[in-house]
């Protein structure tokens, strides 16, 4: 974990005076540490070193045990508070979506954590049909895996982890009516399955669509999706995939580490 920066604070302590009696002085002292302790005490941690902190979590998402496969973040081009995201789901009842999201990251983060929202507007403004996704307003429910946070516990990653997982059936499975901002999405996950399948694959089908996948009004979100011919798609093809002697991922590192044992029940997870 990183090392914890702390100031100490440095109080002035009154000249006595060489002519001064011991006693005198004794009352000089105690009255300037009275004074002391009236003064305005320094921040422990300022806005630099959150903000340095919140660059080492981002670098560390390049390490592949940190950001799930199929998610990618980028900071906003306007706000480093700000991480715009896109989700790839490969299996489920959601197989073939591609959801776009966004990250907002508190200033007194890691004490508070993100929110996330997903960026999905369809006919009629209605919203990606999922059980922890407001309809209207995209925002996600964190609450039901995160309703013990706490700084240095939990991590941005621990957060992308998660909404990839809500993908899931074993999550779907396993969540309570009370941490979901989509009761109608809720209840007919649990009366009526196939029906949620439907729903489910209909959102999938259309996240793809021109209308949503190419919607790139949003100028400080950094990841755009725009269309391809067939040369530009091959010759992106060969940049991807190297030769097979140059495909050895590098061994990222950063002033940052995360432990074993904060990681491993994620992964186990997904």
């Amino acid at each position: 974990m990183a090392t914890k920066t702390s100031y100490t604070s440095y109080y002035r302590i009154a000249d006595s005076g060489l002519n001064s009696s011991n006693r005198d002085g004794e009352k000089d002292d105690e009255r300037d540490r009275s004074e002391g302790d009236n003064q305005p005490k320094p921040q422990f941690k300022d806005d630099c070193f959150r903000k340095m902190d919140l660059m080492i979590e981002f670098t560390n998402l390049r390490n592949p045990r940190h950001c799930p496969s199929g998610v990618y973040v980028m900071p906003s081009a306007d706000n480093f508070h700000i991480w715009y995201g896109v989700l790839f789901v490969h299996k489920g009842y959601y197989k073939g979506g591609v959801f776009k999201f966004k990250l907002n990251i508190p200033i007194e983060y890691p004490e508070y954590p993100p929110t996330v929202q997903f960026i999905f507007k369809l006919i009629n403004d209605v919203g990606l049909f999922h059980p922890l996704i407001h309809p209207e307003t995209g925002n996600f429910s964190l609450t039901q895996q995160f309703k013990d946070w706490a700084p240095h516990k939990y991590y941005i990653f621990h957060v992308l982890h998660y909404v990839k997982k809500s993908f899931k059936k074993g999550v779907l499975d396993n969540l309570t009516e009370k941490h979901c901002l989509n009761k109608d999405a809720f209840d007919t996950y649990r009366d009526n399955p196939k029906r949620f399948g439907i729903m489910a694959k209909q959102c999938a089908d259309l996240s793809t669509s021109d209308t949503v996948l190419y919607d790139n009004h949003n100028e400080s979100n950094p990841i755009q999706f725009s269309k391809l011919s067939d040369e530009k798609l091959e010759e992106l093809k060969s940049f991807i995939s190297p030769p097979a002697t140059e495909r050895e991922r590098p061994n990222y590192t950063s002033r940052r580490t995360y432990s074993s044992s904060s990681i491993t029940p994620f992964l186990n997870q997904q």
